[in-house]
């Protein structure tokens, strides 16, 4: 079976994530609202990154479909579990699925060192 995708969506997207001082920012209590005025806001800040979500739609797919394992509690855990071709480079049993920033080089380095 052959998968096709766009290139441009092998790609992560960038997550920012704020914590406030307040459990409801636009309704702080009293004492968070003190503590907005004395230290401000945000308590701080996370910088993630997520799969495309047309790579992500590949993924679930490949999965429903049983081509790979998809592995939800760490990065790049997924495991092909038969044959098929992503945008014409093989993948064959026991092969990493990788997430979708590290698969644009996956494939580049498949389709150079065949």
């Amino acid at each position: 079976m052959n998968f096709e995708i766009d290139p441009e969506f092998i790609t992560s997207i960038p997550v920012v994530t704020e914590y406030h001082r307040a459990k409801d920012p636009a309704n702080p209590t009293p004492e968070e609202f003190m503590a907005i005025i004395k230290d401000g806001p945000i308590i701080g800040t996370s910088y993630s990154t997520t799969d495309h979500p047309e790579y992500a739609k590949l993924r679930d797919r490949l999965e429903k479909t049983g081509y790979i394992k998809t592995e939800r509690s760490w990065w790049n855990g997924d495991r092909v579990l038969k044959r098929f071709t992503l945008n014409g480079v093989p993948f064959k049993k026991n092969d990493q699925f990788s997430c979708a920033g590290a698969m644009r080089h996956h494939l580049e380095y498949k389709r150079k060192y065949k």
